[in-house]
């Protein structure tokens, strides 16, 4: 009996997050979308999608869980064939363009935009962004908290070390990693 139960139990909570996941998913089939059919989605995701963004996701791109995800209007935000993405921010304003076969690791954060602000008086405004793109090649992998700033192209066959704060451009076939001076080494 106690197996029973424990098998109808799994085949529910799997039933449930299905459940939650094909609802999750109709967000992003937005009229301007292509989102191929072997897209996966996690559960305990978050996303703050406007109708008016547009996305295309290739064939067997995974966002798995507990990922924080926002588009909005007009922003362009593109993910490549074979992508897995894990519990990553990602804040498309503008354009966020993310190659194939990347690994984007965990605690990952990708901005395409930051605050206006001035210098005298000194003000930094709540609602005003300066917006950019960020464009990732492809074979990119990124390790634990890297953080991905605006107007940021990164080349193919790229490492992101754990905790990089990436702030201008990555040369293709480049190891990143967090020391003070963030050298590039090349593979």
């Amino acid at each position: 009996m106690k197996k029973v139960l424990g098998f109808c139990f799994i085949k529910l909570k799997n039933f449930a997050n299905s459940c939650i996941n094909a609802k999750n998913r109709d967000l992003f089939f937005t009229p301007k979308s292509s989102v191929h059919h072997s897209f996966k989605l996690g559960s305990d995701n978050f996303f703050d999608i406007s109708p008016e963004a547009e996305f295309h996701f290739g064939k067997n791109v995974t966002i798995r869980r507990n990922n924080f995800i926002t588009a909005k209007p007009n922003a362009k935000f593109i993910i490549k064939d074979g992508t897995d993405i894990n519990r990553a921010t990602i804040s498309c304003l503008g354009e966020i363009e993310i190659g194939e076969n990347c690994i984007l690791g965990e605690g990952m954060k990708i901005f395409d935009h930051n605050h206006q602000y001035t210098k005298e008086p000194f003000s930094v405004s709540k609602t005003d962004f300066n917006i950019g793109k960020v464009k990732i090649g492809n074979n990119v992998w990124t390790g634990a908290n890297v953080i991905i700033l605006k107007d940021v192209t990164i080349g193919d066959n790229v490492i992101l070390g754990a905790g990089c704060v990436i702030h201008k451009d990555v040369p293709s076939n480049s190891i990143i990693i967090n020391q003070q001076d963030q050298r590039v080494i090349a593979i």
